[in-house]
C-alpha cells in the first residue's frame, strides 16, 4: 500500500512539473511575441519617416524642382551645372543613413535616379554651345528629363514598397 502512495505522489509531480514546464513556454512564448510586437511599434514609424524622406529627396532632386531652386540669371552653364549637383550631393548624403530603413530595391531605384539625373545635367552642359546662357542650358535640361522621367519610375516603386507595410 505505500507503494501506491508513493507511486501517486510521483505521477502527480511529475504532471505538476509538466504543467510547469508548459506554462514556462507559454509565458516565453507571449514574452517575444510581445517584445516582436514592441520592436514593430518602434521601427514602424522610423522606415515610414525614412520612406518619406526619400520621397522628398527624389522630390528634391528632379530636374523642374532643381532648377526652380538653383537657376539663377547670370551663372555660366559650369557655374550652374556645378550648383545643381552640388545641391543633388547634399541632399543625398543628408539623407544617406536612410538605407538602413528602406528595401533594397528602392534605395537602389533613388541611386540609380540620381545617378541619371546626374547624367543628364552633364550631358546637356556639354552639348551647350554658348556657355554663358543658362537659360537656355535650364530649358534643355527640362525638357531631357522630361523625355527620362527616372524620378516618377522610383516614386513609383517606393510607394509600392510602403504598401507592403500594411
Amino acid at each position: 500500500m505505500n507503494y501506491t502512495v508513493v507511486i501517486v505522489a510521483c505521477l502527480a509531480l511529475v504532471a505538476v512539473v509538466v504543467l510547469a514546464k508548459m506554462l514556462t513556454e507559454r509565458t516565453l512564448k507571449l514574452q517575444a511575441l510581445d517584445s516582436g510586437k514592441a520592436a514593430k511599434s518602434i521601427v514602424l514609424p522610423l522606415r515610414l519617416q525614412a520612406y518619406e524622406r526619400m520621397a522628398l529627396y527624389l522630390e528634391r532632386i528632379e530636374p523642374n524642382q532643381l532648377v526652380m531652386r538653383i537657376h539663377a540669371p547670370g551663372l555660366t552653364v559650369a557655374q550652374e551645372q556645378n550648383l545643381l549637383l552640388t545641391a543633388i550631393r547634399s541632399e543625398f548624403e543628408h539623407n544617406l543613413s536612410q538605407q538602413i530603413y528602406i528595401s533594397n530595391e528602392v534605395w537602389n531605384k533613388v541611386c540609380d535616379a540620381r545617378d541619371d539625373i546626374i547624367e543628364i545635367i552633364n550631358t546637356v552642359a556639354g552639348q551647350m554651345e554658348n556657355p554663358d546662357d543658362n537659360r537656355q542650358f535650364a530649358e534643355a535640361l527640362l525638357v531631357a528629363a522630361a523625355q527620362k522621367p527616372v524620378v516618377a519610375q522610383a516614386l513609383a516603386i517606393l510607394k509600392n514598397d510602403v504598401q507592403k507595410l500594411f
